[in-house]
Formats: C-alpha cells, structure tokens, sequence
C-alpha cells in the first residue's frame, strides 16, 4: 500500500476517534483545512483549536457515516470526495480531501441543511 493511503487512513481514524495526535501525524506542514464556518482556512498550526471548536460543535461523542465516496490516485496524489454525516447532529455536508505521500495536503467542506 502506497504511502498515501496510510496516511490517508490515518486521518479518517484521527476524525473518527477526535485524536488530534493522529490528525497531526497524518497532516503536511502546508495543510489547509477549509470550512466555511471558519473566518480562514485552517492551518496545521490551527488545527488543534479547531478542533476544540470542532467538539463544541458536533459533541464528543462523534458517530460519523461517510457515503458516496469516489477517490482517484493520479499521479501520486490521492484525492477523495465523500459525503459526511454525524449521527444526532444536523451537521452533513461534502468533503474533498488531497494526499500524496507526505500527507494530507487540503480538506474542504461544505455543509447542507434543508429548510
């Protein structure tokens, strides 16, 4: 398995568990994280408030269920499109997220809610 899937799945299980160790490890030193909730994108150096912020949002005790994902390995970069839900939450968006070989490079999210 090439390198970018390992660090790939390490990220998953890093937002799966809310184990910021993890997410770190997995992550470049360039990373961007862009939710719109937030003012600016999210850097490796912002990562762990966000994430505080993060919790408050969506609770501890996070259950997520990815669907509909689609992922292409070009050229040594990994990009996967998904949609994500967290259970007892109305938090459900979409996700794109960029890793070569030294890390995850981008997330971005977007969320849906219907009135």
């Amino acid at each position: 398995m090439a390198k970018r899937h390992e660090l790939r799945s390490l990220y998953i299980e890093g937002w799966y568990e809310s184990d910021i160790q993890k997410l770190m490890a997995a992550i470049t030193s360039d990373f961007r994280f862009d939710d719109p909730a937030e003012a600016a994108p999210v850097t490796k150096l912002d990562l762990p408030d966000y994430m505080k912020r993060w919790n408050e949002r969506a609770g501890q005790d996070q259950k997520w269920t990815l669907t509909h994902e689609v992922r292409e390995d070009n050229n040594g970069i990994l990009t996967d499109w998904e949609w994500w839900e967290l259970a007892n939450t109305e938090l459900q968006g979409a996700a794109m997220v960029v890793t070569s070989d030294k890390g995850v490079s981008l997330e971005r999210i977007t969320y849906f809610q219907r009135n």
